[in-house]
């Protein structure tokens, strides 16, 4: 049974080197650093066995993969880094990148996350050389959330057994990994990684799953499953 439903943005920016993107500009749009923007799409089921536990601990969620829905590039007129990353070309960046997230039906309280990002990726890259290849990829994932009630763990997981924690020394063997510059979002909080209070580590599961450190230590105490996948982590099964 659908509970609740709610969707979020992650906003992503890189930059890469792509010459086949800048084919489609006009000869008018030849100087400046290209801004390529990427729309996805995607759908997060979850799973709760309580109706009034505010949606904290699902028991399972399913990450659909991304679709990418549309992609468009635009051009910022600058001859260096020093004029990308001046007031003047602020002035002029903001309203085309507005422009541009309007069209594609971006909420308004998302477009200053998207400009701070930008501009942090230029201050980045300050040793910029303007070439026509080197282009800044704006990539925004909207996400449907859909939170299910089920009263049978049977119905989620499909298993002949109850939850089973994983063991101790294989929670503890996970690999380690630096939130800083990772992007995505752990499923568990759906909290993006390295924008929180969570220690500055995520975690990754051998099937290559990455979560919070503290959330999926939490999470394989009660279940020994990958929230997303199944992975069966070790477990003290006797049964």
């Amino acid at each position: 049974m659908l509970i609740d439903e709610s969707d979020y943005y992650c906003i992503h920016v890189r930059k890469t080197t792509e010459e086949t993107t800048l084919n489609n500009l006009s000869q008018n749009q030849n100087q400046g650093v290209p801004i390529k923007f990427e729309l996805y799409s995607s759908t997060d089921n979850a799973w709760t066995m309580a109706e009034d536990d505010n949606f904290e601990h699902p028991v399972r969620i399913i990450q659909e993969p991304l679709d990418l829905i549309t992609e468009t590039t635009i051009r910022v007129p600058c001859a260096s880094s020093a004029e990308l990353l001046s007031n003047t070309s602020r002035h002029t960046v903001v309203p085309m990148v507005t422009e541009v997230l309007n069209t594609l039906n971006i909420p308004e309280h998302e477009h200053q996350s998207v400009v701070d990002k930008l501009f942090s990726a230029f201050v980045e890259s300050q040793d910029l050389t303007i070439e026509p290849d080197n282009v800044f990829v704006v990539g925004i994932e909207h996400v449907i959330f859909r939170m299910h009630f089920v009263d049978d763990y049977q119905m989620v997981y499909g298993l002949g057994f109850p939850f089973v924690p994983a063991t101790a020394s294989s929670i503890e063997g996970l690999e380690e990994v630096s939130v800083d510059g990772l992007d995505g979002t752990c499923v568990i909080c759906m909290e993006n990684f390295g924008e929180d209070d969570f220690g500055g580590h995520a975690r990754r599961l051998p099937c290559s799953h990455l979560y919070h450190e503290d959330c999926i230590v939490e999470w394989l105490e009660t279940s020994h499953l990958c929230p997303v996948c199944r992975y069966p982590m070790p477990h003290n099964n006797a049964d």
